[in-house]
């Protein structure tokens, strides 16, 4: 009977573990100095000083897209100017009007000139007495359009990439996002942070600590992260072992595919977080209160002074003298 080593069997939990958590998770590089603020994040306690005290709160805001707009590039070539534009409407035309057939408003298409750029080629001349020569000539006409397209069901993006297709339009751009008004976002979360923090006033105050006789000086700091800014890349392949391979034998390689995710902002180091689960891309707002309390320091008191009289007859007296 053929016995298997034993460090075989402790390696199938491991790689069961790994694929519960994902082949990015399992093949990405772990470089510290970009992902140590994804990777076991831990808030950092610190005393500034003897009577000063800093507390910081973080609150994070999920908020789902209203509205989209994606953009899309068209590149047509031609002898002329006027084939180069006939040819490139033609495509244009016959996509906005399919796009116009799922529910889109006309004023939601928007078309921007790009590039027109003459395309060159190198002609050959060879004269008496001389090496060749290249010189450049027009050979035609290279136009660019974008078309920004916006919509608000986002289940019709995959009709309109099909349309697009349909009319030899292949380069989708980016997609933008937006939501409601931001302003009120950050009202909502600046409100919570600070009923968070009279929360811990109260906590404190159980313990002793008066943070209302302290002077308060506070810093806020606010930012948010698009969906089209938080998706990454990686490789998950299986690289195949040389074992068994005759020396001098050929290898082949082939292109490994990359993929691509939405990762969002880890939660992890918030105490405030509205609406945590995240199932489609959204926007995150984040904002960041900083209170420093400063207790008033008291001075140790000095030696306490006597006052004594003596008397003609040579008697002390204590004298009671308020200073």
């Amino acid at each position: 009977m053929k016995r298997f080593p034993l460090f075989f069997l402790f390696l199938l939990p491991l790689a069961a573990i790994a694929q519960q958590a994902g082949n990015y998770v399992q093949y990405q590089n772990f470089d510290l100095t970009q992902n140590q603020r994804f990777l076991n994040v831990q808030k950092e306690a610190r005393i500034l000083a003897n009577n000063i005290l800093e507390i910081k709160v973080n609150a994070l805001y999920n908020q789902q897209a209203g509205s989209y707009v994606a953009v899309f590039s068209i590149v047509q070539l031609g002898k002329t100017t006027g084939e180069a534009n006939s040819l490139l409407n033609e495509r244009l035309n016959a996509f906005v009007k399919g796009v116009q057939g799922l529910g889109v408003a006309p004023g939601d298409v928007f078309v921007d000139m790009v590039n027109f750029l003459p395309k060159y080629e190198l002609d050959v001349s060879k004269k008496l007495f001389s090496k060749k020569s290249y010189t450049e000539i027009p050979k035609g006409f290279e136009l660019q359009k974008n078309v920004h397209i916006k919509y608000t069901k986002p289940e019709i993006l995959d009709e309109i990439v099909t349309i697009a297709a349909g009319e030899e339009i292949y380069d989708l751009v980016k997609v933008d996002y937006f939501g409601g008004d931001p302003q009120k976002v950050y009202e909502e979360l600046r409100q919570k942070s600070f009923n968070y923090l009279n929360d811990l006033k109260t906590i404190y105050k159980q313990i002793g600590i008066e943070l209302d006789s302290a002077t308060i000086l506070t810093a806020e700091n606010t930012w948010v992260a698009f969906p089209g800014n938080r998706y990454e890349t990686y490789q998950a392949y299986s690289s195949q072992s040389f074992e068994g391979i005759e020396k001098g034998s050929a290898v082949n390689t082939v292109n490994k595919p990359v993929s691509r995710f939405y990762n969002a902002v880890p939660t992890n180091d918030y105490d405030i977080v509205i609406n945590p689960e995240v199932l489609e891309p959204v926007i995150q707002y984040s904002y960041n209160l900083v209170a420093r309390f400063t207790f008033p320091v008291k001075v140790p008191d000095g030696p306490k002074k006597e006052y004594m009289l003596v008397t003609p007859n040579g008697d002390v007296v204590p004298l009671n003298v308020r200073g």
